[in-house]
């Protein structure tokens, strides 16, 4: 719940906020050495996050997708409503792409202000429900706005009549219904919609939370795989499972080649320990490097690829252990900058020292260094799905296929 409450907090969600200009051209200095932290490491438990409560929601009757569907989008529109017509249509679209995860309800929200047929129009698709039509008749207003929205009432009735035909209603029964006086369902819905604070239209709630994130395509398919991810997360941090006396390194098998990666264990135990956990759980399998920002970073470590995803808990960091960013290849935890103890499953590797030294050192915990395979990172195609002024509409990232742990004894 504590991913969820930091996707709809707008702001909050810029993991890593690219800081200063990109390093140039820089010989690869040699890695700072200090002194050692203790040798008896410990994993630090932290206390669960606060749980937000979710808006309570109706259940109604026009819902399509499964029951039991982990992502439940409701959608409050108005059938004269431009945006509305576009919302539809992505949700449309989005019960074909995941037909299994997936389930849409719609909720009446007229704007009687604006839109002179929007009672008109809702009580033609009730009036079609009640045929068990709801649907066909939800997509054929909407599919066909543009055609009757600047129609005067009465010639939208005929034409609302013409498409209940053209769905084989029973006509007399559909006429009947559209000489009901709808201010009491008008008022149903109101009432309800104003009950949850609602103020305008389209208005979308996912598994009972407000939506704020982009209204396209391409931010509900987002937001349908970021709340999927619920169902994989993890109620808790991994205890201590890694052995402190042995060595750990990774190998990130992608698209574009293998990375290796020696891991710090004596330098960030926890960390690591979080890393080989969620490497073993297959965690990291199928993959997308979301962000790839050359000359500073690629990040990696969210199954939803949205960069919005985390394992379901947080883990301590682990700042002061005498590793820095000078040098390419620097592995190290994601988190919300200056938010301690935020980091969960996603990390990213540096191109190069990462400048001003303030702003990145004793900020993130660095667990690994790569060894091999920077021409791959390199590789790797440049998006950051945080960024929809750069990048509007993010190219399809690379894939990280899994990341294979090895475990060996101390030299």
């Amino acid at each position: 719940m504590n991913a969820r409450t930091a996707f709809l907090c707008a702001g909050l969600l810029a993991l890593l906020a690219a800081c200063g200009t990109a390093p140039g051209e820089t010989p690869t200095p040699t890695l700072t050495v200090t002194p050692p932290p203790s040798p008896t490491p410990f994993i630090v438990t932290l206390p669960p996050p606060e749980a937000l409560d979710a808006l309570a929601f109706t259940p109604v009757d026009y819902a399509q997708g499964p029951a039991d569907a982990p992502v439940t989008i409701i959608h409050y529109g108005d059938f004269q409503c431009q945006p509305c017509a576009g919302v539809a249509r992505s949700l449309s679209i989005l019960l074909e792409r995941y037909p299994d995860t997936i389930r849409v309800l719609w909720r009446h929200f007229p704007d009687l202000v604006a839109h002179d047929k929007a009672a008109l129009a809702l009580m033609g698709a009730e009036a079609a429900g009640e045929q068990g039509h709801f649907w066909e008749m939800h997509d054929l207003l909407f599919a066909e706005q543009e055609a009757w929205s600047d129609l005067s009432p009465a010639a939208f009735r005929v034409t609302l009549i013409s498409y209940a035909s053209m769905l084989g209603l029973d006509l007399t029964a559909f006429q009947a219904f559209l000489d009901r006086d709808p201010g009491p369902l008008i008022e149903q819905y109101r009432m309800e919609a104003l009950a949850l604070g609602l103020a305008g239209i389209p208005t979308l709630l996912i598994n009972g939370l407000p939506y704020s994130g982009r209204y396209d395509l391409y931010g509900l398919d987002e937001a349908v795989r970021f709340f999927a991810l619920a169902g994989r997360q993890f109620d808790d941090q991994p205890a201590l499972g890694i052995d402190l006396h042995r060595t750990y390194r990774a190998i990130l098998h992608t698209e574009r080649g293998d990375i290796n990666i020696d891991l710090f264990a004596d330098r960030a135990p926890v960390a690591v320990n979080n890393f080989v956990f969620l490497a073993r759980q297959g965690w990291y399998d199928d993959n997308t490097f979301h962000r790839v920002l050359p000359g500073l970073f690629a990040q990696t470590g969210d199954p939803s690829g949205t960069g919005l995803g985390g394992p379901g808990y947080s883990i301590a960091d682990e700042l002061d252990n005498g590793l820095l960013f000078d040098r390419e290849g620097m592995v190290a935890m994601a988190s919300t900058r200056g938010v301690p103890n935020s980091g969960g499953s996603q990390f990213f590797i540096t191109y190069g020292p990462l400048t001003p030294e303030q702003e990145w050192n004793g900020q993130f915990t660095i667990f690994g260094i790569v060894t091999e395979g920077m021409d791959v990172l390199r590789q790797l195609t440049p998006r950051d799905p945080l960024d929809s002024l750069n990048y509007p509409d993010p190219a399809p990232g690379d894939r990280l296929l899994s990341v294979e742990i090895i475990e060996e004894d101390a030299p």
